[in-house]
């Protein structure tokens, strides 16, 4: 479920990080031409696009990142579960 958020969270994410380097061109193409309205909503929209890049940025590492300590701690329970269950015999023939 948590790995289901951090893959969407991702895929929602990579059109605004693939958007950036396109507003950067296009405030450079609009300085070249002089027009300060272009230039200003390039801005604008690289501005918005950064924040919103930005926030999913932070909700893939997060949810990623907690997936992770997930499988891990259930990795964990498990080989402590499978220790406790082995016989006395096993420890002692086991170095």
């Amino acid at each position: 479920r948590w790995l289901i958020a951090g893959c969407v969270a991702l895929f929602v994410r990579l059109p605004f990080s693939l958007a950036l380097p396109h507003f950067v061109s296009a405030t450079i193409g609009a300085l070249i031409d002089g027009d300060v309205h272009a230039v200003r909503a390039a801005i604008l929209c690289f501005v918005g696009a950064g924040v919103v890049d930005a926030c999913l940025d932070f909700w893939c590492v997060f949810l990623f990142g907690y997936t992770q300590q997930r499988i891990i701690r259930r990795l964990r329970l498990n080989l402590f579960g499978s220790l406790l269950y082995q016989e006395v015999g096993f420890f002692d023939n086991t170095p």
